[in-house]
């Protein structure tokens, strides 16, 4: 009797295991992303940055830059990191804004629409943002992004 209770047990856990876990799989259709990234230029184009949250680093390149009347307009390329080996590529604009008083310093505003993924980013889709400062002069960014990719 003991053998029998104890057999319906471990069958029991092992079922409710499995459900669990598809449910768990079936909740992360989606992930939230968030975090911050301080990014310094290499050269007039390309960028390397240290972030914290969803992503370890991430590498950017500006591919074309237009004057506008309140800043710049930048189309951009991201690569983004995780340090379980996933990886997204992104197409971009960026928008910057001129802060008032601050020669070359503007407030920056990213929308980042993901074009390829591999690893345990394998199969997003969707975009995210980020906003934050970049001072010409020094180089750096520093910013905030945000955001929700899911499974296609």
């Amino acid at each position: 009797m003991t053998k029998t209770f104890l057999y319906g047990l471990v069958l029991s856990t092992s079922l409710l295991g499995l459900n669990a876990s598809a449910g768990y799989a079936a909740d992360n259709a989606c992930i939230i992303l968030g975090g911050t990234a301080l990014a310094n230029a290499t050269d007039d184009t390309h960028f390397i940055a240290s972030l914290s949250g969803a992503f370890a680093s991430a590498k950017a390149e500006v591919t074309t830059q237009t004057k506008t009347e309140t800043g710049l307009a930048l189309t951009m390329e991201h690569y983004f990191f995780e340090d379980r080996g996933g990886m997204l590529r992104t197409e971009d604009v960026a928008i910057l804004t001129n802060v008032e008083g601050r020669e070359n310093v503007y407030m920056i505003e990213i929308k980042y629409d993901i074009h390829e993924t591999s690893g345990a980013f394998e199969g997003y889709g969707g975009s995210f943002q980020s906003f934050g400062l970049f001072d010409l002069n020094k180089g750096q960014v520093v910013l905030r992004y945000k955001g929700e990719i899911c499974k296609s």
